[in-house]
């Protein structure tokens, strides 16, 4: 009975130290604020669905530095580009002002926001937001 009980009080102990050690993660401050954009402010963003199938789409967002390449399509479909991951497909929505990506990978699922960074609504500055195993990324990405 008693070690039963220290057992139980041991996964609850190891259960409080593993939970309070990710909450750092979803906390994270962003570096910029963002605004709700009406959908027409990522439109320029957007591939035609056609070029889906092309090998090189004419427009393809890319931040160097981590390095990533994401182009998204009127289809609602998007490609991207990892320097360690490689290529890879997912599904893009405009909800809320703001653009949700979603993929699967063979182990893990890829969910990523695209965001506006400044409050005028003629600019096309966009941020990307996702968490990958050491904690959360917010990328401004450009037009490569």
């Amino acid at each position: 009975m008693l070690r039963n009980r220290m057992f139980c009080s041991s996964i609850l102990i190891a259960m409080a130290i593993a939970t309070s050690s990710c909450r750092a993660l979803y906390d994270a401050k962003r570096p910029y604020q963002v605004y709700e954009k009406p959908a027409e402010y990522f439109a320029p963003l957007v591939n035609n669905a056609e070029e889906a199938r092309a090998e090189e789409p004419t427009i393809v967002l890319e931040n160097p530095e981590y390095p990533i390449e994401l182009s998204l399509y009127k289809d609602k479909t998007f490609r991207y580009y990892l320097a360690r991951l490689g290529d890879g497909q997912g599904t893009w929505t405009y909800k809320d002002g703001h653009i949700q990506l979603y993929a699967e990978r063979k182990l893990f699922v890829m969910q990523m926001q695209m965001h506006s960074t400044v409050p005028d609504a003629d600019a096309e500055i966009v941020a990307l937001e996702f968490s990958d195993r050491f904690g959360p990324k917010f990328l401004p990405l450009t037009k490569k």
